[in-house]
């Protein structure tokens, strides 16, 4: 009887591992190919909906400058024919209106000639309406004297808290007055005592393109501050506009996407003064007007 040959090689596990190590490059090339195919199918994905968030982008803002131009229109329409033109509010309030279903637009149109321009408005006409839009008596003096030193040539400060360079530097500002007209309402900011609540307050009341610099009072405090109503002085009465520059902001959304356009329109004159892309995040809310229907009709007749 003769032993096993314990030398000799065992040839079976050898081709179980040969075949589990192609198992594993199999399995190894299938996770890498549906890897690559879900990266491909993901990027197109993707694209796609990015190409349609861009058309759809496109076709609001295509609405929000019809609908800017044909404000515009209107406005000088009326204006060259002495007419009523399309009727919306012009004190700045947000008018809603519906489009279609789930697309809305914010509309909002600014007489200029009615607000304090920080140009042309005298200090004193300022102080005054400062007051009663409820700005303290102590910040008073000091804002539209600041003002005053900001846009004229000199260098000397104003009675009563002006503000030149020294005074900036001493606030530790490291600008000073322009000397020069403002170039924006947002230069009030660079005002040493300009606070983020002042700012916010009289916003909504000041202008660079009022060039008379003359103001509705009662009309500004009616609407910023009505409790200081029965403070306005005597001589505080209407003042005609010359409704020739307005602020206009439009503002379109469906779902959550929203396109818009932020313009300054001088009527008779250059047109479009400021045409600038926007959403106006501050554009919201706002109620229904009948001017809303010929705005929504001339859209759908559109191509």
């Amino acid at each position: 009887m003769s032993l096993p040959d314990v030398s000799a090689p065992d040839a079976c596990p050898v081709q179980d591992d040969e075949a589990g190590l192609v198992l594993l490059s199999v399995l190894a090339i299938f996770i890498v190919v549906g890897a690559v195919l879900a990266a491909a199918i993901l990027q197109v994905c993707s694209a796609t909906g990015l190409a349609q968030a861009r058309a759809e982008a496109v076709r609001l803002q295509g609405a929000a400058d019809g609908i800017g131009r044909l404000i515009a229109y209107q406005l000088d329409l009326a204006r060259t024919n002495r007419r009523t033109g399309i009727g919306l509010p012009e004190d700045g309030t947000v008018t809603a209106c519906p489009l279609s279903p789930g697309r809305t637009a914010y509309v909002s149109l600014q007489d200029q000639g009615t607000l304090i321009d920080l140009n042309a408005t005298p200090r004193p006409a300022m102080e005054e309406a400062f007051r009663l839009l409820g700005i303290p008596d102590r910040e008073v003096l000091a804002l539209a004297a600041e003002i005053v030193d900001y846009r004229d040539l000199d260098d000397a400060p104003e009675p009563n808290g002006g503000a030149e360079l020294p005074q900036y530097r001493a606030r530790g500002l490291p600008w000073g007055p322009r000397n020069a007209p403002f170039a924006s309402i947002d230069e009030v900011d660079r005002l040493p005592s300009m606070t983020p609540a002042i700012a916010a307050r009289l916003r909504p009341v000041l202008t660079v393109y009022n060039e008379g610099g003359r103001f509705d009072l009662a009309a500004l405090v009616r609407r910023a501050n009505p409790g200081a109503i029965r403070s306005l002085p005597g001589s505080a009465g209407p003042v005609p506009s010359p409704r020739q520059v307005f602020r206009l902001s439009v503002v379109v959304e469906e779902g959550r996407a929203r396109a818009g356009r932020s313009a300054i329109l001088t009527l008779g004159g250059s047109g479009f003064v400021v045409w600038q892309q926007t959403v106006a995040p501050d554009l919201v809310g706002g109620t229904g007007h009948p001017a809303c229907a010929p705005i929504a009709v001339a859209l759908a007749a559109g191509p």
